[in-house]
């Protein structure tokens, strides 16, 4: 045996001691082992979250062990981005989470909720195993767990996910969030249901345009559509998932509230993120403390998803959802930067949450302070 031959025998192994009977077997570990696991493919097109696909498949990383919640760091010809969570389509991710996601071929896919990681068509992506997500564990599946069937909820409200905006200084009654009451599904009629009885006078659709509030209106025998929206009471700013960096279309929101009358109900699609950005905005300009805050944001989650009120993934979503957006609310100088802020160290518990929503309406929105005040007015006066 030559010298090439007998290296992978080192590698392995191997000196053995015999010391007063003792067998003593001392491992030489390889390189290999002290440096992580990478992998490098190209981008072969758009996943179905229209973010970068490559033609490395899932295979690849299980066959090393890797599994659901490993942490990589994604590396591209335009960036270098760190904590990227391991997903099954798309299950368990929250907004600005970094993810590589096995689609439903096999396939991965890599990106960030609510923004777009850049990557060309032929350009290559590596992915470098760094450890295992913390969170992960703890983190509801939530889109696994949903269902449109009414009979798999405790109530109306909870199905449409409809309930008061409530807390600080806003009159009871005055502002709602709900799954969106005028798209073309079991689910919304039970939302305009709701919207009816609590006498909605004005409808904030955000992710909806004019002509799609239109098309609601000519398709569908509705509360909210035939009485509210053709009676022109209602805004729909086609808000994206990237509603921080889309000052315009949230100042429009603020003021539509302030030029007309309650109650009103904010909604995008199925009443969770950009609605509870939203409120959550409202809701720390009406004096409404963190608990009271952060519930109604975990809330959505645990109306849709059957989350426990309480539980380790109710927290997750707390953490998740007010903590990620209280912190850019009163950090708006971090928003070009989305992407490189490490969400698992910020600490939000000692923002002053009323003047940090003060200051991003004004400073950041470039509302005046007549129309802060104006805003206010209308929620709590």
């Amino acid at each position: 045996m030559d010298r090439n031959d007998a290296r992978p025998l080192l590698a392995l192994l191997i000196t053995v001691i015999v010391m007063g009977g003792t067998l003593s077997v001392c491992f030489w570990p390889s390189q290999s082992e002290d440096e992580p696991y990478s992998v490098t493919g190209t981008v072969t097109g758009l996943s179905s979250y229209n973010q970068p696909k490559l033609d490395v498949k899932a295979d690849t990383l299980t066959e090393q062990g890797i599994g659901l919640g490993a942490l990589f760091t994604v590396t591209t010809e335009n960036g270098t981005y760190h904590g990227a969570i391991l997903l099954k389509s798309y299950l368990g991710m929250f907004m600005f989470d970094i993810f590589v996601n096995i689609e439903k071929d096999g396939y991965i896919s890599i990106g960030c909720v609510g923004m777009l990681i850049t990557a060309d068509v032929g350009s290559e992506v590596t992915l470098t195993h760094t450890g295992e997500s913390e969170r992960y564990a703890d983190t509801p599946h939530y889109n696994a767990d949903s269902t449109d069937n009414r009979a798999d909820y405790p109530s109306d409200e909870v199905f449409a996910n409809f309930y008061a905006v409530t807390g600080g200084d806003i009159v009871p009654g005055r502002l709602y969030r709900s799954f969106s009451p005028i798209a073309d599904s079991s689910r919304s009629a039970y939302a305009d249901a709701q919207a009816q009885a609590a006498g909605i006078e004005f409808l904030i659709a955000l992710s909806y345009t004019d002509q799609s509030v239109d098309a609601a209106i000519a398709s569908l025998d509705r509360y909210c559509a035939d009485v509210v929206c053709a009676s022109g009471n209602y805004i729909a700013p086609s808000m994206g998932y990237l509603y921080f960096q889309q000052k315009e279309k949230t100042s429009d929101v603020l003021r539509s509230i302030i030029d007309n009358d309650g109650p009103y109900l904010i909604h995008c699609n199925v009443g969770r993120d950009r609605t509870g950005f939203v409120c959550l905005l409202l809701q720390a300009l009406c004096g409404c403390t963190p608990d009271q805050m952060m519930n109604d944001e975990a809330k959505a989650f645990a109306n849709l998803y059957h989350i426990e009120t309480g539980s380790k993934e109710f927290n997750t979503v707390i953490r998740c959802t007010y903590d990620r957006n209280m912190y850019l609310i009163a950090h708006p100088d971090r928003i070009p930067d989305i992407l490189q802020i490490d969400w698992n160290n910020i600490d939000v518990s000692s923002v002053d949450t009323e003047a940090a929503a003060r200051s991003y309406c004004s400073d950041y929105l470039g509302l005046t302070d007549v129309e802060v005040d104006g805003l206010i007015a209308r929620l709590c006066a």
